[in-house]
């Protein structure tokens, strides 16, 4: 079992090195801490600091999803190869969500649990533009002892949305059903004002980590969420999926902003 999980991830780094790849880079802070089991997030000391991340997508593999309405659009890999991965900063930790756990060796199939948005105006949220995104990824990683169990879980989300600026654009086959929009479109998003919705996003990070005895029973170790409020998201096409980049001038409006909003 082990040879046949080495080998899809050798898979996974030859087949990534030689793909195209959007990386949806974003800054932002915290802005809320909840922990319903121990503390893996403090909230005195978080709340307010900066935090920035990425979203890499796969522009090599499909990604199935259909048309909801005229202005939405949504995208889940159940099953097949992921063609997400991503990773969030906070501080000196960087958590990172690189396929693991996808590989379902006993249904002999992919479980990635993904999923990407893409929204489009003119009706979105009752405003004249409604341009946004939204990405979820999710890892699972586990281990075994003669104790028991350990399943650790890390859940990345993100969204955001613009009803000023009219950021993406749609073709007319976008209205097909089945048919994906643009996801390789390069942009640079801000929030420009936290006071007001003209401009949102939002995202959360959730650990959860459970133990199962091999004696049975179940006990939960972890199971805290991050919460956080956008600042800017920066599209980019690259040729594989390089570390997520600090955007100095981002981090540096983010930062003017936050000493206005206070």
């Amino acid at each position: 079992m082990l040879i046949k999980i080495a080998a899809v991830l050798l898979l996974f780094i030859s087949y990534n090195a030689h793909s195209a790849f959007m990386q949806f880079n974003f800054t932002g802070f915290v802005s809320s801490v909840e922990n319903n089991a121990n503390s893996e997030f403090d909230e005195a000391s978080l709340l307010g600091q900066t935090i920035s991340g990425s979203f890499n997508l796969d522009l090599s593999k499909e990604v199935r999803g259909r048309l909801e309405t005229g202005w939405y659009w949504w995208g889940q890999k159940e099953t097949g190869l992921p063609v997400l991965t991503s990773q969030l900063s906070l501080g000196s930790n960087t958590y990172n969500l690189a396929n693991q756990g996808i590989y379902n060796a006993f249904e002999d199939d992919y479980f990635p649990e993904e999923f990407i948005e893409m929204y489009n105006g003119p009706d979105y949220d009752g405003g004249p533009i409604g341009d946004g995104e939204s990405f979820g990824d999710f890892a699972r990683i586990s281990e075994t002892t003669s104790a028991g169990e350990t399943i650790l879980t890390y859940n990345l989300s993100i969204y955001f949305f613009d009803l000023i600026n009219d950021f993406l654009v749609f073709s007319e086959e976008t209205e097909l059903f089945d048919k994906q929009p643009d996801f390789s479109q390069p942009f640079s998003w801000i929030d420009l004002d936290f006071t007001n919705d003209n401009q949102k996003g939002s995202g959360t990070l959730r650990v959860r980590e459970s133990f199962y005895p091999a004696t049975g029973g179940f006990e939960r170790n972890i199971d805290s969420t991050l919460g956080f409020t956008l600042a800017s998201v920066n599209a980019v096409r690259v040729s594989s999926p390089s570390t997520w980049v600090v955007m100095i001038i981002f981090f540096g409006l983010l930062l003017i902003k936050q000493k206005m909003f206070r």
